[in-house]
């Protein structure tokens, strides 16, 4: 599986953790969460956070961390890390993108298009799906995620006879509608689990951080 078809994969998955986040106790605190998360999301300007994946595969555990840095309108930078061995770094100043492959100590250059999005939190992708209705709460309560209080969510597919037997457990903080952790379950099962450190919004952002200095002896394509 590629580094891309991974991070789709994880963005597809938490996605369906954080839109039902809001399903507290009725529809309007669902809708009321939903906006206001969106709402916070559409009004950053700029974002600094890490992302750990830890995915389960069989018996097969694997931590990715992904250390990103967005500056709106279209500068990004997002460093995929497993322990302390960088995979890829992903530069963008808004025109152009470096992709560093350190393991081939090759850079490949290409112009940023259009149509390409900043990366986001994989939590706060595809934020107004209406995915509410496709699962239930079957468990809330307030429960610390280390040291910041923060409502813990259970949860569950709302069709008994669904084939999608997944479970989500999830920890937001109320108050910064900022979230902290999600857990994927299948059929009891763990599948993978994101964790949020470091988030902060609007942070002072220099432009310095979206340029990617190329190493001395790396190869150099353009595509």
């Amino acid at each position: 599986m590629t580094t891309q078809q991974r991070y789709l994969l994880v963005l597809v998955i938490a996605l369906i953790g954080l839109v039902c986040s809001g399903c507290l106790e009725t529809d309007a605190d669902v809708d009321t969460l939903l906006q206001k998360a969106a709402e916070k999301q559409a009004n950053v300007e700029s974002l600094a956070y890490i992302e750990k994946l830890t995915l389960y595969i069989g018996n097969e555990t694997e931590i990715i961390e992904y250390d990103v840095l967005l500056k709106k309108p279209d500068k990004f930078r997002r460093i995929e890390k497993n322990g302390s061995f960088i995979r890829s770094e992903i530069t963008s100043n808004g025109d152009i993108v470096w992709i560093y492959d350190p393991e081939k100590n090759i850079v490949f250059i290409r112009n940023l298009t259009s149509s390409e999005k900043l990366p986001e939190p994989a939590i706060y992708v595809l934020l107004n799906d209406n995915i509410s209705e496709k699962y239930m709460v079957i468990g809330q309560e307030m429960e610390p995620h280390y040291s910041t209080p923060a409502y813990k969510i259970e949860l569950a597919s709302r069709e008994s006879d669904n084939e999608d037997t997944r479970e989500y457990l999830l920890w937001i903080d109320p108050d910064g509608l900022i979230p902290l952790k999600l857990e994927s379950w299948n059929k009891g099962n763990p599948v993978l689990t994101l964790e949020y450190r470091d988030y902060s919004i609007n942070y002072t952002a220099d432009d310095s951080d979206f340029t990617f200095t190329i190493p001395d002896d790396a190869s150099v394509m353009y595509i």
